[in-house]
This record gives C-alpha cells, structure tokens and sequence, in this order.
C-alpha cells in the first residue's frame, strides 16, 4: 500500500495547555498526509483544554476524544496507544507542534526504506536552537547504530517518544510506565532494539520551552529515583542485546544519577533514605567493577566500594571531581 493511502494514528496527551493546545492540534490537521487518525487524551485537564478538544473533534471528524481522571502521561499514553488502529503510530505533546510535511516526510522515509520500522526527525527548542543532528543526510541506522547513539551526546534525540514515526505493529506490547516520570527513559530504547531507523535530519518537530513544563519541573528525589530506575533497567536490557558499550554508558549513567539522588536526599533531610541509597550504592560498586567507559566514572566507581559518602563528596564537589577522584582510587588502592 502506497504511503499516502496508510492512516496515521496521532496520540495526543493533554493536561492544562490550554494557551497552546490550538497551535498544536492546528499543525496536526493541516499535515500534508490528510489520512490522520487523531486521539486526543484530556488527562483530567483544569483549564479549558477538554473543551478545547471536544470542538475540535466537533470540527474534524479525524479527531477523537477520550476524557479521563489525571492519571499522568504514561497512562494518556497508553489509552491513546489502546485505541489506534491506524498501520502507523506518532506521539505529539499538546504544548508542541509539527511542521506541515512531519507526517508525511517520516513516511516517505519508511517507504524507501521498508526494512526500517521507525522513522524519526530531529527537533527544534522554541525558544531556542534546532538538535544538531549526528548524520548530514537521510540515513538508514541498524539497532545498534541508532542505540550507539542513543548511548551518548544525542541521548535526548533518540530517547524522547515524540518526533519519531513507529510502525505499529513494534508498540503492540510496548506500554508505558505509569506512576512514573522519566517514561521515555524506560520505554523508547526497547523500540530501537527492535527494528532499523531511519534518520531524517530535519526539525520537523517544534518543542515548547516553558518554565511551566514537566522538564522544567523541579528536581525531586522521587523524580531522581526513577531516573536511576530506568537506567539500570537500560543496563541489564543493554547487556542482553549484546551491546556492551551502551550497556557500560547506561551503568555510568546510573551511577551519576543515584549520587546526585544521595546528595537531593541529605539536603532535604531525608538521611536515612540517604544511608539506604549509598548502600545500593556500594553495593552496586561491587557487583559493577566501576561504572562506564569514562575512566573517571570507573574511578569513582572504585572510590564508591570503599566509601560511598566520599564518592558522593567527589561527584558534587564541582569541575575538580574528576581530579579528585583520582587522588580518591590511589587513597582506596593503598588502604585495601
């Protein structure tokens, strides 16, 4: 079937984007590829957002509402993804917006390229700069081309759900994790396991910048906590795909994240969850060996078998970590 006659199944989670929910939903009906199955998820919006969907759905007959208790956006989601049924599945945050060819270049993409079963873009910040992508022109990546990637500077490119175009079939028992923040974390590299991708280095996909979003939300230890959960899910499902370097990047991630997570529980007064994580710490220290291909990381690593409170010391202590720390591994060497 020619990719102009496939249905695009379009998931839109909305919670309280009132201000900005038109500009969105506008980029989405005036696509190029007018076949478009659009779902739009009120996740128990506050604000006008829910009326606002309900009259585009009065206006556009591609549009579909479904209305639900604020559950997060994993479980928005996750609805949308129990509904589609169009051959192709996109995600699209009720703040951000698409150029008009988004839909219809992604597919394009994957038709040349039938091999692929994801198609992604790169982004623009508003305000702000577009992603400076890592190929200079349309590029067919294996699973593990796009998870080296994944596993280093364009982490965020190829983490986020959105600005990426899926086949559906690959989503069929993809869900994400709901009570939880970080969900692209746990959730987009299992998909780029699973199939080729294919790069396409435009910012087709707008993403809105604002002191009231979820990534501009403040740093809290439960939100810290599920990072580290999702990297060291990263490592054992990295480590069972053969992939070892990404596997070792995921560890040194999960190693940064648990220390800044020590240090958020101790300014918080919260000490003896504090004392419970530098334990997990230690005890990760071990069972690692030292974390990541950095060798600074893998110091610290060492320096975390020893003494969990030092490391965390050494990691906050600034631009002279990585030079402490070192002094740190030669203190453990002597003294065991």
């Amino acid at each position: 079937m020619a990719a102009e006659q496939q249905t695009v199944s379009v998931i839109v989670p909305v919670y309280d984007v009132e201000a900005y929910l038109e500009q969105c939903i506008d980029s989405v009906l005036e696509q190029t590829h007018a076949l478009l199955e659009v779902i739009l998820v009120d996740d128990g919006s506050t604000d006008g957002s829910g009326l606002l969907c309900d009259a585009f759905a009065d206006r556009d007959s591609r549009v579909m509402v479904i209305h639900q208790s604020n559950a997060g956006l994993s479980a928005a989601r996750n609805a949308g993804l129990a509904t589609a049924s169009g051959e192709f599945v996109t995600f699209l945050d009720g703040d951000d917006w698409w150029d008009p060819t988004f839909v219809a270049s992604l597919l394009a993409a994957l038709e040349t390229h039938p091999e692929a079963g994801i198609a992604m873009s790169t982004f623009a910040r508003v305000p702000g700069a577009a992603w400076v992508p890592p190929v200079g022109g349309t590029r067919l990546l294996s699973p593990g081309e796009a998870i080296d990637l994944f596993a280093g500077s364009h982490h965020t490119l190829f983490t986020i759900a959105c600005a990426k175009l899926f086949r559906r079939e690959l989503l069929e028992d993809i869900r994400f994790p709901e009570g939880r923040l970080h969900e692209d974390e746990f959730t987009t590299y299992r998909i780029l396991l699973r199939s080729p991708t294919v790069l396409v280095p435009c910012p087709l996909y707008r993403y809105r910048q604002r002191s009231t979003g979820i990534v501009a939300s403040p740093l809290t230890p439960e939100r810290l906590l599920d990072a580290v959960h999702a990297a060291e899910q990263q490592v054992t499902d990295l480590r069972a795909a053969g992939n070892d370097p990404a596997a070792a990047w995921a560890t040194g991630q999960s190693l940064r994240k648990r220390m800044r997570l020590i240090a958020l529980l101790r300014s918080s007064g919260r000490s003896q969850e504090a004392a419970e994580q530098a334990a997990l710490l230690r005890r990760a220290a071990h069972r690692e060996g030292g974390w990541g291909a950095s060798s600074a990381f893998r110091v610290l690593g060492l320096v975390a078998r020893r003494s969990p409170d030092l490391a965390v010391r050494l990691f906050t202590s600034g631009a002279r970590w990585r030079h402490l720390s070192k002094r740190a591994a030669g203190w453990v060497r002597r003294s065991t």
